[in-house]
């Protein structure tokens, strides 16, 4: 006559089903923490953006003089965070008066450094 000893689980069955459920649980942190850093990222590049826009905004409500005597030497850190440097050059086209302004913000986030750039051209309507 076979015995009945059904009425729960064995402590083995219960260790593996508890690593199973630790290691589902560790990635899901290890998910969470590359999740984290993506976002921060991601805003650290919407920021550096509105700042190159704020200053390409800027220099198009300027007069044509005005662009001329932007000094390309870099700002100082806006937030502390990010560095914007403003250039203007002369296009290579055989209209006269057009300049292109370059826009460059930069930032270091750990070690790296990353640059958002934003190019517009101008050119003397008068």
């Amino acid at each position: 006559m076979p015995l009945k000893n059904d009425r729960g689980f064995s402590l083995v069955e219960v260790l593996v089903a508890m690593t199973i459920l630790a290691i589902g649980l560790l990635a899901l942190a290890g998910l969470q923490v590359t999740a984290m850093r993506g976002n921060l990222h991601g805003g650290t590049i919407s920021q550096a953006t509105a700042l190159a826009e704020e200053q390409v905004e800027l220099i198009r409500t300027m007069d044509y003089a005005e662009v001329l005597a932007i000094d390309p030497s870099p700002e100082s850190p806006i937030n502390n965070i990010y560095i914007r440097a403003t250039s203007v050059d002369d296009l290579p086209t055989p209209i006269p008066d057009l300049k292109r302004v370059t826009v460059t913000v930069s930032w270091t986030l750990g070690n790296q450094t990353h640059q958002v750039q934003l190019r517009t051209i101008v050119s003397n309507e008068g």
